[in-house]
């Protein structure tokens, strides 16, 4: 009989250590999550033309690019179109239709005059031109530094602030 009570002891045992270490163990019943890859497209030595019914209105050159979550990312960027004769930076993104320039950017623009500095951005909702860094500026002869500038692509005038610059006339007094 002893025997029996013993056996029934350990089963009572067991079945009150089973039920406590059930109520320990927290089970979900949840998906598994995968990391998707986010590169939605890669391009090697790109070029990108844009063209209206008769022209090729502009040019687009890169050497990387990549769009990933509806941005674009572009390095060694070359652009020509509009009044720009070419415009070079080592990096550029969209986000939405704002284009940002980054590292050594550099505009020459079909009249002639060239513009240097590190950072800038193109809005294409409204059409203006922003330098948000310092900048050099060479129109013909003359040299002009700024702070920032802001560039009406439509209206073609530009703003820009704490401006030193040395113009020259052409002419003789």
């Amino acid at each position: 009989m002893l025997k029996y009570i013993k056996i029934e002891l350990l089963s009572f045992v067991m079945i009150l250590l089973m039920l406590a270490i059930s109520y320990l163990v927290k089970v979900k019943n949840e998906t598994a999550t995968y990391n998707t890859f986010s590169k939605e497209i890669e391009i090697f030595n790109s070029i990108t033309k844009e063209v209206n019914a008769t022209d090729v209105t502009s040019l687009l050159y890169s050497d990387y690019s990549v769009r990933q979550k509806g941005d674009l990312i572009l390095t060694q960027v070359k652009y020509r179109g509009n009044s720009a004769k070419e415009l070079t930076a080592e990096s550029g993104h969209t986000i939405n239709k704002m284009f940002y320039l980054d590292k050594n950017v550099n505009l020459l623009q079909e009249n002639g005059y060239r513009y240097k500095a590190e950072h800038a951005l193109y809005d294409q909702n409204i059409n203006f031109f922003y330098v948000t860094s310092p900048f050099t500026g060479y129109i013909n002869d003359s040299v002009i530094k700024g702070s920032n500038l802001k560039y009406d692509v439509d209206n073609k005038i530009a703003t820009a602030h704490n401006i030193n610059a040395v113009f020259y006339t052409g002419k003789e007094r």
